[in-house]
């Protein structure tokens, strides 16, 4: 009878150790894309409703899936390529004319090129404290890094592509399953997991506010920095305001790029260009313009977006701060979605639970 009873005790911590070691080698296999898997369950759930409308004129659930799949790539695709040629141009402009006039050797000489002006004056009296010679040596230091590290940051995102392909590829199948398949996954999620049925509907329910108000704060957030762009453009004269507003708004989704990515290039255009025909008020518009990105279209970003987020979420905007960041920094781009989405269920089971121990005490 003992030897029997350790003949099940092995084979049971045997099957245990295998299961043990089954599911952490499958944890590392998915490891590299669980932001890929993540970022394609949360655009599923946000496209499910347009994928049952398509369904009262299309029955077929994989001709569905797939037609919604394509729109999503073409809304991804389509407006990135236009924003991507338009910023190639202007950067290659931009790049163009600093290497013609040799800005970081001749810094000073440039910016007085048309004798004493505005500019000069201004640059001269801001940076008195350094001789023009070590000016020179200083702002030729500054530019190579910058030049450089832009170089470095293009090789990087080269070299990105396949996984990025990779990752994009592991997003649409998931969207394109979880569309098909989804309902079916989540029943037997709800019959999975240890909870109540008010507990599964208040965690299923808190999860659709978030991820919507999430998703909807962060493009309301990109609407406003790109109109307030687009204001900021017509202000100071530079064409094109309404198609660089929309330029501005799709950059802004996209962390380590931002606005400034569009503005800062032009505001420099408008400087050099201005000191060049010997036109100040250009000059002093490229500045102004550097100080409106400053601090009215970058302030939308860092101060108002966590209250945005915070209000359509439901959900505190220190929360929203701390999970865009630390999503950014364990899930890449997708994090500042994903962020938010996982410390906001974080909380409401912690709640549920706290509200489990309250009723176990009272009884």
């Amino acid at each position: 009878m003992a030897k029997r009873h350790y003949k099940e005790l092995y084979s049971k911590a045997f099957f245990l150790l295998i299961l043990i070691a089954i599911i952490a080698i499958g944890f590392l296999i998915i490891k590299p894309f669980i932001p890929a898997i993540l970022s394609g369950a949360i655009i599923a759930y946000l496209f499910y409703p347009l994928y049952r409308r398509i369904g009262k004129r299309i029955k077929n659930e994989n001709v569905r899936a797939f037609l919604v799949s394509l729109l999503l790539v073409l809304i991804v695709t389509l407006p990135g390529i236009i924003a991507l040629s338009l910023l190639a141009k202007e950067a290659y402009d931009t790049y163009s004319t600093i290497e013609q006039y040799r800005l970081g050797s001749n810094f000073v000489e440039f910016i007085c090129t048309n004798g004493d002006n505005m500019l000069c004056s201004w640059t001269k009296s801001f940076l008195s404290f350094l001789p023009a010679s070590d000016l020179n040596i200083y702002m030729q230091s500054v530019i190579e890094k910058i030049t450089s590290g832009i170089i470095q940051s293009l090789s990087r995102m080269l070299a990105a592509i396949p996984n990025l392909v990779l990752n994009i590829m592991v997003i649409l199948f998931v969207v394109y399953y979880l569309l098909k398949d989804g309902k079916k996954m989540m029943d037997k999620i709800w019959e999975l997991l240890p909870m109540s049925k008010s507990q599964k509907e208040h965690v299923f329910e808190r999860f659709g506010q978030i991820t919507h108000g999430v998703f909807m704060g962060n493009l309301a957030v990109g609407l406003i920095q790109g109109v307030a762009g687009g204001i900021g453009f017509m202000i100071f004269g530079i064409s094109s305001p309404i198609l660089w507003g929309f330029v501005m708004a799709l950059f802004a989704l996209i962390p380590y790029f931002g606005t400034a990515i569009v503005w800062l290039p032009a505001a420099l255009n408008m400087i050099i260009v201005g000191n060049l025909t010997a036109n100040n008020s250009m000059s002093i518009k490229g500045i102004l313009l550097i100080v409106y990105g400053l601090v009215v279209i970058s302030s939308i970003d860092n101060v108002i977006k966590p209250k945005i987020i915070g209000s359509k979420a439901d959900i505190h905007p220190l929360l929203v701060l701390l999970g865009v960041f630390g999503g950014l920094n364990l899930f890449g781009i997708m994090g500042i979605v994903i962020g938010p989405i996982m410390l906001a269920l974080l909380l409401v089971l912690i709640n549920i639970y706290k509200e489990e121990i309250d009723g176990k005490n009272e009884a």
